[in-house]
């Protein structure tokens, strides 16, 4: 007899995300990272399962195998019937709480956190412990979620999944085993493939080809970085010089500008001293040069 549970999403004994993925991993021999990904509906397939053995799932073999729940499967029509299989599993069971499909296979997290948050307090409710241990993976044929299929693609490229999680007729012979690799095999059994791969990488040689192609290619770079610096150069002469020649200029128009302001109301300016400041050069330049080539003054008083 099912004991259905009325309890509000907001009620302050709630338990977090975390626990809750904590809890669904432990239960089934998960892997999900994520609230949305229990959109799919395979894990509530499944612990539905764990509660109520018949409800569910079919015989084969004399052993309990959920066979029609896609567990590894993108495809939104799977995870639709996912949750139709659920459905009839309920309505057998005469549990009451409607299934929102619609709303939870699009994998937003509210949805799926709040339905989550009720289905455990459902489990609770009507689990029983009957000293059977429970068999997740071979209950469900050995099948990975999606999740599990694309961390295992990458660290075993060899090798879909550990083999304590593939079906029997899938599980490989034991990789070849060095001193290092077997005395990792023996420290990590599941990440065996992974430490072989380590353990035999060799570093490929470079063709001779190839490094006469890349000296060329960087004798060009260091001509073109030569002709770069020495354009530099260059420029960065031109602009003390042009800076030079601005503040010169500069400095006549203030002059002319000063002896401007100076006049009187009626007086004009002197137009000699004006011509005299355009055509002055630059005495800066002019004392320096001066200075260079004058001897020193000695005084008359000095006595050697």
């Amino acid at each position: 007899m099912v004991t259905n549970v009325y309890v509000s999403a907001v009620t302050q004994d709630n338990i977090s995300r975390h626990e809750l993925l904590a809890w669904v991993n432990s239960s089934i021999k998960a892997n999900f990272s994520k609230i949305e990904e229990m959109s799919t509906g395979a894990a509530y397939c499944q612990l539905t399962h764990m509660l109520f053995r018949d409800a569910i799932n079919l015989r084969k073999e004399r052993v309990y195998i959920i066979s029609k729940v896609k567990w590894n499967s993108r495809n939104e029509m799977d995870h639709i019937s996912n949750w139709k299989i659920l459905g009839a599993a309920w309505k057998t069971l005469g549990v009451d709480k409607p299934l929102q499909v619609e709303r939870l296979t699009k994998a937003k997290f509210q949805d799926n956190f709040e339905f989550l948050q009720w289905f455990f307090k459902f489990f609770n409710a009507n689990y029983v412990d009957d000293g059977e241990e429970y068999d997740a993976v071979a209950a469900r044929g050995g099948e990975l979620s999606v999740n599990e299929i694309d961390r295992y693609s990458l660290i075993f490229p060899f090798q879909l999944a550990p083999r304590d999680l593939l079906p029997l007729a899938l599980r490989r012979s034991e990789p070849p085993r060095t001193p290092l690799s077997g005395l990792l095999y023996l420290l990590y059994p599941k990440k065996a493939s992974f430490f072989f791969v380590l353990c035999h990488l060799t570093p490929q040689p470079v063709s001779s080809s190839r490094t006469s192609a890349d000296s060329s290619a960087l004798k060009e770079l260091e001509q073109e970085i030569a002709k770069l610096n020495q354009q530099n150069e260059e420029m960065m002469s031109i602009s003390e010089t042009l800076e030079s020649e601005r503040n010169f200029y500069f400095e006549k128009l203030r002059k002319i500008e000063d002896m401007c302001n100076s006049c009187a109301e009626n007086e004009n300016p002197d137009k000699d001293a004006i011509l005299a400041i355009l055509y002055e050069s630059n005495t800066a330049e002019n004392e320096e040069e001066i200075a260079t080539k004058a001897p020193a003054v000695v005084d008359d008083d000095e006595t050697f």
